[in-house]
């Protein structure tokens, strides 16, 4: 039996348990319409870091940064697949970020010490750079990618409480629903343009320049 749980006005639920998002515009349902929206969010908030690394010759970085922010943006709404865990629930908080930001950088630092010689058993000072830098620079892009999920959803009226349980305040702009078409499909195309913008552009200008 499906575990009760709380649910937005935006959304419905299918006999099978599934969620929905109800588009009141035109009564569609289209239940991954919301994961576009973070998508796009989430690679335009990261457009301006992508412009700063392409212009500093590490576009390849930008890619990868892209790959990252834009790959975890949508995974606090696991929630939904998990039993007897609510959405919007604990995978929408800050210690939710903490916990899989601080996991991404060991998984990462643990992946590098794997690639790495060693020294008469302990790792050589020339070498400690190489692990510090990409395990915190991963835990940072999930971190935004995370936090991008978050800011889409306080943007709905359902909104959410990041800092639960310590502080039960809700937050919520309410400015669209999660559902919204127009809103979803907007910040996917900023998002695509200002990242393709941000690594593409610098590169143009590069080549003209030489």
């Amino acid at each position: 039996m499906e575990p009760s749980r709380f649910h937005s006005e935006d959304e419905t639920v299918s006999p099978l348990g599934t969620v929905f998002f109800s588009d009141e515009e035109d009564g569609a349902t289209a239940p991954e319409m919301h994961r576009r929206g973070h998508y796009g969010l989430a690679l335009l908030v990261f457009s301006p870091l992508a412009f700063l690394l392409t212009v500093s010759h590490a576009s390849g970085e930008a890619l990868v940064g892209v790959l990252i922010v834009a790959g975890v943006a949508p995974i606090p709404d696991i929630d939904q697949r998990i039993p007897f865990v609510s959405h919007r629930g604990i995978t929408h908080t800050v210690w939710f970020i903490i916990v899989a930001s601080t996991i991404a950088t060991a998984v990462t630092w643990a992946a590098a010490l794997q690639g790495t010689h060693t020294v008469n058993g302990t790792l050589s000072t020339a070498s400690a750079p190489s692990l510090v830098f990409p395990a915190l620079g991963v835990g940072f892009l999930v971190t935004l990618g995370l936090t991008t999920h978050l800011i889409g959803d306080v943007i709905t009226p359902m909104g959410i409480k990041p800092f639960a349980p310590v502080d039960d305040t809700e937050y919520t702009w309410n400015l669209t629903t999660s559902a919204d078409s127009t809103a979803n499909n907007a910040l996917f195309i900023a998002g695509l343009g200002a990242t393709a913008a941000a690594i593409y552009i610098p590169q143009v200008l590069a080549t003209i320049g030489a």
